[in-house]
């Protein structure tokens, strides 16, 4: 069985599409030796103009900026017998594709236009679309985030996902968008994988050297720092509970880097018990999880957010929105608390404070383990792969 793993962006980065397709091409391969795994990406020369032409969708300059976060060497390390390549063409592209039995892509419309347009369906083997940006975002308050649900829920991608074969989804909500939007297609479930043995090794192995105050209560965030991750609310709940008595007691824990760093260090200045880490490689975060007491996620919309697994992973409670994605992976009560606003975050961190609610750190990592079991994750995701449906798509 050849399968290739496809997305316009490099692996370089970072983010959970790059993480799920290096961990799973990685486990998918050691489960089944015999077969032959790639990942498929377009070079940073072919990326510029790409970039050059979102711009214009994006209202901003999306040419210029830090893309790369992590050594391509690295990626090629991580990747062991799993092939990376980066094409600078689209007849690279084309001619690298067609090779194999089934293309896994990521579920964009940009990947979806270029396989319709750009190379044809026709043109390829038995594609599935797995759907790691959300069909739908639930709190739509931008007018980006309004054009992405008309976009995606409407007749632009039925028209141009019609010909793929099936949809892999992670939490139950794009389950059901999806059956109703391709009522004909076969849109299967199955969530992430998640490595603890690896996770368990990095611990061990890479330690992330900080002098962690642990008289006090350490929250951690994690995330690009983009509206779509709710900086402002992250903003908001801080200089919330700062301005009240819990600010002697609460130490915030800051991981990641992007667009709206600059809001970032602004907080950082203006309070004192504010830790900036920017970008941290994924093999130190491990070690940052086991310093930190609770984990808050203000994300306005995921498909499955991996910054939540690994936290829970570590016994770490979690709060964040209830919204799709976290409420697959957080049990309300029993590993972490979903909320509806700012001031619900609030009243949950102060209840913790007061030791009014409590959360077993063995009782987390229990259930966090038993329902994201990789093994058998990694069968059902193989069975996807391999037991595609050859159909004659026309475009």
């Amino acid at each position: 069985m050849k399968i290739a793993f496809f997305s316009c962006f490099s692996l370089e980065g970072g983010g959970g599409l790059a993480k799920y397709f290096i961990e799973t091409s990685i486990g998918l391969i050691k489960l089944s030796p015999q077969s032959e795994i790639s990942i498929i990406v377009l070079d940073e020369n072919y990326l510029k103009k790409i970039r050059i032409l979102l711009s214009i969708y994006y209202f901003k300059d999306l040419a210029k900026g830090k893309f790369i976060i992590e050594k391509t060497a690295n990626i090629i390390n991580k990747l062991g017998e799993v092939e990376y390549i980066k094409c600078s063409s689209l007849k690279c592209l084309k001619d690298k594709l067609k090779k194999y039995d089934v293309i896994y892509s990521k579920n964009e419309i940009l990947e979806a236009f270029i396989l319709k347009y750009l190379i044809g369906y026709y043109n390829l083997p038995p594609i599935i679309f797995g759907c790691h940006t959300p069909i739908y975002y639930p709190i739509a308050k931008s007018f980006h985030a309004k054009l992405h649900n008309f976009l995606y829920n409407g007749f632009v991608y039925k028209f141009l996902a019609g010909n793929i074969s099936k949809f892999h989804v992670t939490n139950n909500f794009d389950l059901k968008t999806l059956k109703k939007l391709f009522p004909e297609k076969e849109v299967v479930k199955i969530y992430n994988p998640f490595n603890l043995n690896q996770f368990n090794f990095n611990l061990k192995k890479y330690k992330h050297n900080f002098n962690w105050d642990k008289s006090k209560f350490n929250i951690l965030w994690i995330g690009r720092l983009t509206p779509q991750k709710g900086v402002d609310d992250l903003i908001k709940i801080i200089d919330t509970l700062n301005k009240t008595n819990y600010k002697d007691e609460i130490i915030w824990n800051i991981v990641g880097d992007g667009a709206e760093r600059n809001k970032i260090l602004h907080l950082k200045n203006r309070w004192n018990n504010v830790n900036y880490f920017g970008y941290v490689e994924n093999n130190y975060m491990a070690s940052i999880y086991k310093e930190n007491d609770l984990f808050i996620s203000t994300s306005k919309w995921e498909s499955f957010p991996y910054n939540i697994l690994e936290a829970q992973a570590r016994g770490i409670p979690v709060i964040a929105f209830n919204i799709p994605g976290p409420k697959d992976i957080i049990e309300n009560k029993i590993t972490g608390f979903l909320v509806d606003n700012e001031n619900d975050f609030v009243q949950k961190i102060t209840s913790l404070l007061d030791k009014g609610e409590k959360i077993s750190r063995e009782k987390i990592i229990k259930n966090t383990m038993n329902k994201f079991n990789s093994k058998k994750i990694y069968i059902e995701l193989k069975k996807m792969l391999t037991h595609i449906n050859n159909i004659n798509v026309k475009d």
